[in-house]
């Protein structure tokens, strides 16, 4: 995730009003005077997890899906106890669910520029043009806002207004990363350091899918995906808990009377170096070893296996109910994993620099000026440069609008409509456009900021 590049003179007042527009930046150190920086050739830890975790799913469910429908449901079910509808009411509802979620999880996957399918050809490039979600184009994407920002304030205004996203002395809001080159940033466009380009409704980079998660183009199958984790979970496992659980006792019992295992692990002194999860790991891994082979009379998924599988699952659904409910929890106010992390960063650097200021009273410019700096860089509040002209006397007057999360800049009224809208429902995305967009009620508080529109009465 990017880290939005602001001045450090930037104003806490709600509107400035100024004569004339203003000039160029004479500061070095301020973003519109850098040049276009090369991408990063830096090991990042986010792209090698990308690389390895979806690989690590593709393990799992291999051998997961050899447990529960070859071993359990073919041999055990229909070979075995000669069950034949029972294997087909379980499986049928337990395979509509795992494809529904297969196809959510492609849908990240492979989601691509647009730009991308113009220029590749071959089987990866099929996967992503017939599974993968489109990312908007940037350029395009900035064009379409700026078109439906003046539209809108000027029918709103009953004047002619022009409204850009700017920095806080009315500069251009830029990006200068990797090969960004200066472009011209839309409202919730974040450059993505994962994959070197900015990406509009930027929500993270995920490294289940290795790909970035926007709102909406990819947020409603990544939510999507994670909720069905769980109830897959209970129904391709559920009749396989008790066998497991058996399973799990006929090993502890096995253990205690294996005399082989105690003297090689259990009582050694080094054996608790790692602490008590590490030790039964290790004795587990252990007791596994020294099993007996699968013979006639025990079932096909009476395996140390069938309890590795089970536990990897349940360690899957607690990871996918936490992303759940925080992303859900995060998306009910208006606000984006960036949003929060930067949020974060931004208390974090505050507390610091106050901090700082009781240690040094105030000595120690060149810290505090760097805190500051970065402070500017994460402040939430957006800078809105409102262009006006009079359509009778052809005045022109701008103004800088400062708008806060606390004053409504990212929400647009109530949970659900804030869920609806970046999960991309029709019935919640219809009216306005696009999740990424400012809303209007954003938009009315940035023109009555401006003197454009009468302040509501909060009587």
């Amino acid at each position: 995730m990017s880290l939005r590049q602001r001045p450090l003179q930037a104003s806490n007042s709600t509107s400035r009003t100024t004569s004339e527009p203003p000039g160029q930046p004479t500061n070095p150190t301020q973003p519109n005077c850098h040049p276009s920086t090369p991408p990063r050739k830096g090991i990042r830890l986010n792209r090698i997890l990308g690389r390895i975790v979806p690989i690590i799913v593709l393990i799992y469910i291999a051998f997961a899906y050899d447990l529960v429908v070859v071993r359990y449901a073919h041999r055990h079910l229909y070979l075995q106890r000669r069950r034949t509808l029972l294997p087909i009411v379980w499986l049928l509802p337990a395979h509509g669910l795992f494809l529904w979620s297969l196809r959510a999880y492609l849908r990240v996957f492979f989601a691509h520029s647009p730009q991308y399918t113009n220029k590749s050809s071959g089987l990866i490039s099929w996967l992503r043009t017939n599974f993968g979600a489109a990312f908007p184009d940037p350029d395009e994407a900035q064009q379409l806002e700026q078109q439906r920002l003046n539209t809108l304030a000027t029918s709103l205004s009953n004047t002619e207004v022009k409204i850009e996203l700017c920095q806080a002395d009315g500069q251009p809001l830029r990006c200068w990363r990797d090969n960004c080159r200066a472009r011209l940033k839309a409202f919730r466009m974040r450059h993505c350091g994962d994959c070197g380009t900015c990406r509009v409704g930027f929500d993270h980079h995920c490294a289940w899918f290795d790909n970035d998660v926007t709102a909406p183009a990819t947020l409603r199958a990544f939510v999507a995906f994670l909720v069905s984790i769980p109830p897959l979970y209970v129904i391709a496992f559920g009749p396989l808990f008790p066998s497991a659980w058996q399973t799990l006792k006929q090993i502890k019992d096995f253990t205690a009377s294996d005399a082989v295992i105690r003297s090689k692990w259990y009582n050694k002194w080094y054996s608790w170096i790692g602490g008590p999860a590490f030790r039964w790991i290790v004795g587990y891994a252990l007791r596994a070893s020294r099993w007996p082979k699968p013979s006639k009379d025990r079932w096909p998924h009476e395996s140390p296996h069938t309890q590795v599988l089970v536990a990897l699952g349940a360690v899957f659904v607690f990871v996918a109910t936490a992303l759940a409910a925080s992303s859900l929890t995060q998306l009910r106010k208006g606000m984006l994993t960036v949003d929060l992390e930067r949020a974060k960063a931004y208390g974090k650097l505050r507390l610091q620099m106050e901090k700082l200021e009781k240690l040094t009273n105030g000595s120690d410019v060149e810290k505090l000026t760097a805190i500051r700096q970065k402070m500017e860089t994460l402040s939430p509040t957006q800078y809105f440069k409102v262009s006006t002209k009079d359509k009778n006397s052809g005045e022109e007057k701008e103004s800088i609008v400062a708008l806060s999360p606390e004053e409504g800049l990212l929400s647009r009224g109530s949970a659900w409509a804030n869920i609806g809208r970046f999960l991309g429902l029709k019935q919640a995305s219809s009216s306005d456009g696009p999740a990424w967009l400012l809303s209007e009620p954003a938009l009315r508080k940035i023109l009555q900021a401006a003197a454009l529109l009468p302040r509501e009465n909060s009587n």
